[in-house]
Order: C-alpha cells, then structure tokens, then sequence
C-alpha cells in the first residue's frame, strides 16, 4: 500500500493539541466529571483510530456516546462546564488524530499508537486497552463499508487488519479466531514483544488510512470546535 501522506504541511497543522492540552484530556478522563466506565486515554486512542480507519466516515453522534459509556446507549452525565470541556477535549484528539494519521513514519507529527508504559499485570497487560478500544471502533465500520471497492482492495486491507491483530487473538492468530472481533493477547509475551506488536498495528493503520485515499475516498474531516491552541514546547507525548 501507498505511504502517500494525508495532510501537505503537518508543521502548519492546526489541530495538532498543546502538551497542556493532551494532560488535561488524560486527567479528565478519569476524573468525576466523566461516567465511570468512561474510555481512557489509550483505550481512546485505539477506539478512535478504528472510527477514523473506517472507509465511510463515521459520524460524531454515531461514535462519540461509546467513549463515555462501553455498556450504555444514549448515556447522559449532565451538562456543566466540566462536561463541555470534556467533550470539546475529546473533539480535539480526534481532529488531531484525523489529520496526522497516514502520514510518513518520519513525519514529526505522525500518528503512532498511544500507550502507557505502566500496566496492571495482574487484569491488563501493555497494550491490552489500545487493542479493546480499537476492536469497538473497528465495529462501528457501517455493513456496507466494501461497496464499490475492488476486490484488491478489500483483500489488502483485511490481510493487512489479520496480520497486525494475529498476536492480539488467543492463539497467536488462530486460523479459527474471529476476524472481525480482535481479543486480548494469550500468553506471557514481554513489554517490549507487546510494543513490537503494538507499533505494528500503528504502521498498518497509517497505511490503510493513507490507502483509502490512494483510492479516491475522502478523508474524515476535522469537526468545529472552539478549543485555543496552544504552541508546543519540550518533549512530546510520546517520548
């Protein structure tokens, strides 16, 4: 697949958060302000890369209620200030996301999977969140998301979801495990193996992304939201 780049000037990009930004967003995700089965920061990640991975664009309303709510439909938690700012945060990462994934690995603004480094060994292991969350957004994909694709499209794509999730479904990739509903990991692979597997996954959502609009789909737009941008300075998220 291409590796033809989604936006011309991501230094210029607007939508890329503030390092201020991006805590705040983390914070409030587990604060009091959100439902207690609210999303994470990584399961975030890992959902909003499967809406964006869609090749019909999903809507806002459609994926928005499963961040907040993984066992509710139509889930209402008020709507103060905190509310607000939580939702208008969330918009943010998602305009931030939709216009940096796809982009060259070398890219200083490339996308790449958002994990932490510290899990709970004992009920999640590294990366285990970022692949629940990406398997809920890959099931928001509409039915009909192979209509008018070729038949070598629909073939790469899917071969390329297989070979990246294989490590992530008991069994290592069984040929019996479920292609569409990826799983947790068997097995007591290390951080660094679940890294590998994890940045394996970023590399295939990038290309397929950047696929998609190899062949003519259009790209998920940014969604208007009246949050300030702030310049970033210091290190990144990432390192």
């Amino acid at each position: 697949m291409s590796d033809t780049p989604a936006a011309d000037n991501p230094a210029d990009n607007p939508h890329l958060m503030s390092d201020e930004a991006f805590e705040a967003l983390e914070e409030i995700l587990t604060s009091d302000v959100v439902p207690e089965d609210c999303m994470d920061l990584e399961m975030l990640d890992g959902f909003l890369a499967g809406v964006l991975l869609s090749p019909r664009v999903i809507a806002v309303d459609r994926w928005l209620p499963g961040v907040w709510s993984a066992h509710e439909d139509g889930v209402s938690f008020g709507s103060g200030s905190g509310v607000q700012r939580a939702i208008r945060l969330v918009l943010s990462y998602y305009n931030e996301m939709a216009t940096t994934l796809g982009l060259d690995e070398d890219e200083e603004a490339c996308w790449e999977p958002f994990c932490f480094a510290i899990a709970d060994g004992d009920t999640l292991k590294l990366g285990d969140e970022w692949i629940e969350g990406f398997a809920q957004g890959l099931e928001l994909w509409p039915q009909d998301w192979e209509q008018g694709l070729s038949e070598d499209t629909i073939e790469a794509v899917q071969s390329t979801l297989d070979e990246v999730l294989a490590p992530w479904r008991p069994g290592g990739g069984d040929e019996d495990a479920d292609e569409n509903a990826p799983s947790l990991a068997d097995g007591d692979a290390d951080d660094e193996t679940r890294l590998g597997w994890l940045a394996a996954v970023g590399e295939g959502v990038n290309d397929i992304f950047a696929h998609w609009r190899d062949v003519g789909l259009p790209a998920p737009q940014p969604v208007a939201i009246e949050l300030p941008q702030v310049a970033r300075s210091g290190p990144g998220r990432n390192d």
